[in-house]
């Protein structure tokens, strides 16, 4: 997910991780080809293409800032989203998820009809209702798994590890992402710095991805079966 200003080892490193969380999903396939999570082993061969092609659209002198702005960053925020509706419990729980989507949609729309106009290099504003919105999702994940008995059986759960990938990135990454246009503007020292370690919360992730293949099982409950 890092958009990184030039095609550097940790880079590579980021390619690397990610082609093995998807390599990691297709091996075990059979495991998850009856269960949503089968959408998480194509999203995941979605994002490693799309992030390998980004360098090489900005090689050809394209600024890829839109690509990711419009083809790439949206895509990952809405999978998460539903993500999270197939696995919640509870219309409750699964309205929240709609109206998260809505807010991002919306915020989406703002940065581009608003905030573009400002030529900043990043949609920081639309990122961050995204994350923002994501955490509370991440959250109320870990607070139904420790409200019900599936609680005694997360490593098991491949939504536990999933969601413990995303909350060590998107928690991570947020003051990044916030201020990137300011970091860019008044600190390239510290948004190289930072950049890197970013780099380290991705690669966490995805192999929080991967061993969600490994460990989870797709069919297991992440909350009580409560309907409210």
């Amino acid at each position: 997910m890092t958009r990184s200003i030039l095609l550097s080892a940790p880079l590579a490193v980021l390619f690397a991780v990610e082609a093995a969380a998807a390599v990691t999903g297709i091996f075990f396939w059979r495991k998850v080809k009856n269960s949503h999570f089968k959408y998480f082993v194509i999203f995941l061969l979605y994002i490693f293409l799309s992030d390998f092609a980004g360098p090489i659209i900005d090689a050809f002198g394209v600024d890829n800032n839109g690509y990711y702005d419009f083809f790439v960053i949206p895509v990952e925020f809405l999978f998460y989203y539903w993500l999270f509706y197939k696995s919640f419990n509870g219309m409750a729980y699964k309205q929240l998820v709609w109206a998260c989507s809505a807010a991002y949609i919306i915020s989406v729309l703002v940065d581009i009809l608003y905030f573009s106009k400002h030529n900043f290099f990043f949609y920081s504003f639309s990122y961050s209702i995204g994350n923002l919105l994501l955490l509370l999702l991440i959250l109320l994940f870990f607070i139904q798994l420790t409200n019900s008995s599936g609680v005694l059986s997360y490593k098991r759960n491949m939504m536990f590890w999933i969601c413990t990938g995303l909350l060590i990135y998107f928690l991570g990454s947020f003051p990044f992402y916030g201020l990137r246009n300011t970091f860019i503007a008044k600190y390239h020292h510290l948004h190289l710095v930072y950049s890197y370690v970013v780099f380290a919360f991705d690669y966490l992730m995805y192999l929080m991805f991967a061993l969600s293949f490994i460990w989870g099982k797709p069919n297991l409950k992440s909350s009580s079966s409560s309907s409210t």
